[in-house]
């Protein structure tokens, strides 16, 4: 259960070194699908179960919700464990974003991780184009997302092909992630067999983040998998998903 606890602490997408803004901007452009293909829904939510090691025994949920009228977003995350791992380990990760919808996709203003053991927060200042967390401020570039936005500004992206440099507030550090397209697959999910886009990232410390989005479900992710130095697996896999349009 220790393996459980410190996925739970790092809460996913953690360590890829400093941001580089030179290296952001210089990044190749991946090929894009059009904006409006892949727009994201006004509401929605993402139930996924959490299964650590390669036999998929479920020790947690994670739940994703979002709402938007156009020009202003919020969106919370909330994983936490159940069954036998919550009796001998009880954990529990919140994240919230919140920020504007822009021609460039998300546009976060601040951004919360509630931990086990404290809060990590990121304000966004685009007037000064800087991010402020843990009593400092760096500079940010156009596309820099947090820790939770960053998942749907790939299904506003669309990215199927090539690769994309995406710098992230964790609420603790800066960090830049090259995003790289593996090609087309198919992964089966509690919700069944589904046609995806398979992205990666790997961190400087040896973590390593898999991605994989359905186009025929908006380009949300329907599997996530964490696999941490160690060689500790951990997949999130779409159980349940509801969305909506209208206002």
């Amino acid at each position: 259960m220790k393996a459980v606890a410190r996925w739970l602490l790092l809460a996913t997408w953690l360590g890829c070194g400093p941001v580089s803004p030179a290296l952001a901007a210089a990044a190749p452009a991946p090929t894009l699908q059009a904006a409006a293909a892949q727009t994201l829904p006004r509401q929605g939510k993402v139930s996924y179960a959490l299964a650590h090691g390669a036999d998929g025994f479920v020790v947690g949920q994670v739940l994703h919700t979002w709402e938007h009228d156009g020009r202003n977003y919020r969106m919370h995350s909330v994983t936490e464990t159940t069954g036998i791992a919550a009796l001998l380990k009880p954990a529990r990760v919140v994240q919230s974003s919140q920020g504007e919808l822009s021609a460039a996709g998300l546009r976060p203003k601040e951004f919360r991780h509630e931990r086990v053991k404290g809060l990590d927060t990121a304000s966004f200042d685009w007037t000064r184009r800087v991010v402020s967390y843990a009593g400092q401020e760096d500079k940010i570039v156009a596309g820099t997302q947090d820790m939770l936005s960053m998942y749907y500004q790939l299904v506003l992206l669309g990215v199927k092909s090539g690769a994309l440099e995406m710098p992230i507030a964790t609420g603790r550090k800066l960090e830049s992630y090259r995003v790289e397209v593996l090609g087309e697959e198919v992964v089966t999910v509690p919700i069944g067999k589904r046609r995806t886009v398979h992205l990666k990232t790997r961190g400087s410390g040896g973590d390593s983040i898999e991605v994989w989005i359905a186009p025929e479900l908006r380009g949300l992710p329907v599997k996530i998998r964490f696999t941490d130095r160690k060689g500790e697996i951990f997949d999130q896999n779409m159980q349940e998903i509801a969305v909506q349009d209208k206002p």
